[in-house]
């Protein structure tokens, strides 16, 4: 694959990651479904081209959704998202690579862990030390996640029509 190849594979899948944050923005941040409990897709957006890219361009991939997310949501820590988003890319190109093959069924599992990352970071950041609030928490972050992972499959879908559309270029 040569350069500009390259450049219009990323460009594609940054287009679909703003498309997908902008329906976060707009839409999914405006429906509290389960007792306030929305859907969070950037730890998706993040991780969907580390699996099916076993290449280290995923990672920065995944660095830059952290840094656009950085910028836009206000966190303790300046750069949480850009942090949080390359371990769980890096994790997930050793999933895919090395435990599951690349799949939906690898998009849910990864797609579970970054979530996950992403709530320990904000328990870890939070310093957070009562019992009842970590399983007010927990319980939050649960919710988020059952309510996330069926956005896997819209999120990978569109990665994989990507993928292969520039794999056969």
């Amino acid at each position: 694959m040569n350069q500009r190849d390259m450049f219009f594979k990323w460009l594609f899948y940054s287009a679909a990651a703003l498309l997908f944050l902008l329906l976060q923005g707009l839409v999914l941040d405006r429906l509290p479904l389960w007792q306030g409990i929305h859907p969070y897709l950037p730890p998706l957006i993040a991780i969907i081209p580390a699996v099916l890219e076993s290449r280290q361009e995923s990672t920065f991939f995944a660095i830059g959704v952290g840094m656009v997310m950085d910028l836009l949501t206000p966190t303790p820590f300046s750069a949480f998202y850009t942090l949080v988003f390359a371990a769980a890319a890096l994790l997930t190109q050793q999933i895919a690579k090395r435990v599951i093959v690349p799949g939906y069924i690898c998009a849910l599992l990864c797609g579970a862990l970054a979530q996950f990352l992403t709530h320990c970071g904000r328990f870890l950041l939070m310093g957070v030390y009562s019992r009842h609030v970590i399983l007010a928490m927990l319980a939050m972050a649960g919710r988020e996640l059952v309510l996330t992972l069926p956005w896997t499959f819209p999120c990978f879908w569109l990665g994989l029509k990507i993928y292969r559309r520039m794999r056969d270029v």
